[in-house]
């Protein structure tokens, strides 16, 4: 009998291939290393996050100032247009004051003209200006 066994320990052992074990290897220091670079990327991000949100309200801030300054600029362009548009009423309506003084006066200097007609037509060019006014 022990020589069965010792044989059958021969036949194991020329069957047997190289047999080699892994030790579990922990460290502590690394994992808890780990645990102090995480929470360091979580405060930078949020730090970062605050950042953007300070960028971004400033950014806000800016845009605000910037339309503030159109709107009145805006604004005073349309006072100096609308300016503009009375000055060229104004000029408009002097060129017609001059063109009917000027013609008048060359009515009244004209013989083929009646009192009653120079009337009439001082009545209407009098009526001309109150519509073009």
């Amino acid at each position: 009998m022990r020589t069965k066994i010792i044989m059958l320990l021969v036949v194991c052992s020329l069957f047997a291939g190289k047999v080699s074990a892994q030790w579990v290897v922990s460290d502590p220091g690394n994992l808890a290393q780990g645990i102090i670079n995480a929470s360091k990327n979580i405060v930078q991000t949020s730090s970062t996050a605050q950042n953007m949100i300070k960028n971004f309200q400033e950014t806000v801030k800016i845009y605000q100032q910037g339309k503030e300054y159109y709107d009145a600029l805006k604004s005073v362009h349309n006072l100096v247009k609308d300016a503009r548009k009375v000055q060229k009423s104004i000029l408009l309506i002097g060129e017609i004051s001059d063109i009917y003084v000027n013609s008048f006066q060359k009515m009244l200097s004209d013989e083929n003209y009646t009192p009653d007609e120079l009337s009439a037509i001082a009545y209407g060019y009098t009526q001309l200006l109150q519509e073009s006014s």
